[in-house]
């Protein structure tokens, strides 16, 4: 049984999100992922959405299995694709739910790149939208509200595409992710 109840036991060491959107809606939403085993036996990844196996596992409805069982500080590097037919509605963010035992910080190596922690990316369509900022550990109501303008939330949008790296560590039962109107 995991320390954390009602956690996955793993720990990110690195969650790269990448998002397409269209028409205000989310498409398509890559997920590559770099877990660490909290316990012995573990031999999958919980999404909460149907998902499609890419590299590294296979897909059984909502859960990823990895080709073996993993064992406690093991790391294991998986990729997984949504695509969402049904599309819901427009979206006002791009939200990442720490179901597990969380994500590392953010780190730059000696080139300037980014390697672990939770990297988000949002690529738009044709309806860029006006603002984009970055949150963290906020609810719903609040994470819609735009910072205002310098604040260091606010994130540049170049050529449709929008990123953030999260510099801190992500912990567990919080939210982060990027908002846009």
């Amino acid at each position: 049984m995991s320390s954390r109840v009602g956690a996955q036991p793993v720990f990110l060491e690195r969650l790269l999100l990448d998002v397409e959107m269209r028409r205000g809606q989310v498409h398509r939403r890559l997920a590559v992922r770099t877990v660490i085993a909290c316990e012995h036996g573990v031999d999958g990844y919980r999404d909460s959405v149907p998902v499609k196996a890419i590299i590294g596992c296979r897909a059984e409805t909502s859960v990823l299995r990895f080709p073996k069982s993993l064992s406690k500080g093991e790391r294991h590097e998986f990729v997984s694709l949504v695509c969402d037919d049904d599309l819901d509605g427009e979206r006002q963010w791009i939200n990442v739910d720490v179901d597990h035992h969380g994500i590392a910080p953010g780190v730059v190596d000696d080139e300037g790149k980014v390697v672990g922690g939770l990297n988000v990316s949002i690529t738009f369509d044709d309806r860029v939208p006006d603002a984009c900022w970055w949150y963290a550990e906020q609810t719903e109501c609040e994470r819609v509200v735009r910072p205002p303008a310098g604040d260091r939330r606010l994130l540049e949008i170049r050529r449709g595409v929008v990123e953030h790296t999260f510099a801190g560590p992500c912990r567990p039962r919080e939210q982060y992710g990027i908002a846009f109107r």
